[in-house]
């Protein structure tokens, strides 16, 4: 991908991600259930623990958003769970004065540049964070990591870039120029989650559980004028470890980001899984 980025520098992300989305949510006789059947080839899709079988996809698009067999993803007995199927690639504390946060060797984003809210991102000096890669071959719905609430939700408009390895190690803030999607979570007996679902390339949009308001790339957003948008909930919306929060339309990257409460209750959060696989519902403690 690396040999593609000035080229992708100069192409119009957005339109192009607009419109490979609409081919996969296209239902054409012939052409979409081939090219279904291609992408589970092509990304080596284990579809054993779908709900249902390939042939009931109409579609890339239904494929991708599938849901899982009752089961298949078992919650581990902890406070704190993997939210979503990917690698851990990336983890640290909030204790720099910036609140730096690492993108790769040599390249770094702040977490206020992440949320676009210096006042939010205040409330998570002296946390702890870790970043989930999702791949296309993924289960790409996005659940809660804990029990608790939905506090409110932030729209940051941006660009698409892909996130793979090469791009997150040459784009610079390459997680806070692209769009994204932030659930903001209030635990039972106390402490704070941010759950930053960030597009990318051929992932136009990302969609929440708990409102319909929002969805990324789309003429369904708040405004792509203003930096940060914010959607609070009219009633408390309480969610369960493991409840679905949202879901990715093709695969990118999850930021999780714990406040200090989190990271005292929680000391090995994250470390322990650095560089490996993780699923949905195992512990990340």
């Amino acid at each position: 991908m690396a040999n593609w980025i000035p080229l992708l520098s100069i192409l119009p992300r957005n339109l192009i991600s607009q419109a490979f989305g609409a081919v996969t949510r296209a239902k054409i006789p012939g052409f979409s259930p081939a090219f279904r059947d291609w992408f589970v080839r092509q990304f080596k899709i284990d579809m054993s623990d779908a709900a249902r079988p390939q042939k009931d996809y109409a579609n890339v698009h239904e494929l991708f958003i599938r849901e899982l067999k009752s089961g298949a993803r078992p919650l581990a007995d902890a406070g704190f769970v993997s939210p979503v199927d990917g690698r851990l690639s990336q983890c640290g504390l909030l204790d720099d004065p910036t609140l730096r946060m690492i993108q790769a060797k040599g390249r770094y984003y702040s977490l206020t540049s992440l949320v676009r809210d210096q006042a939010l991102a205040e409330r998570f000096r002296g946390g702890s964070w870790g970043v989930i890669y999702l791949a296309p071959f993924n289960y790409h719905r996005i659940h809660s990591p804990v029990s608790g609430a939905v506090h409110l939700a932030l729209y940051c408009p941006g660009t698409l870039w892909p996130v793979n390895v090469s791009s997150v190690q040459q784009i610079p803030e390459l997680f806070c120029v692209n769009e994204r999607l932030t659930s903001y979570l209030k635990m039972e007996g106390g402490g704070e989650v941010l759950v930053v679902k960030v597009g990318a390339t051929n992932v136009g949009r990302i969609s929440l559980s708990y409102t319909s308001d929002i969805l990324t790339n789309s003429k369904q957003v708040p405004s792509r004028e203003n930096p940060c948008c914010i959607w609070t909930p009219e009633h408390q919306i309480t969610v369960e470890k493991g409840a679905h929060l949202g879901t990715f339309e093709l695969g990118s990257t999850v930021v999780l980001v714990c406040s200090r409460e989190v990271r005292e209750r929680y000391p090995n959060l994250f470390v322990n899984q650095l560089g490996k696989d993780v699923r949905m519902g195992q512990n990340l403690d």
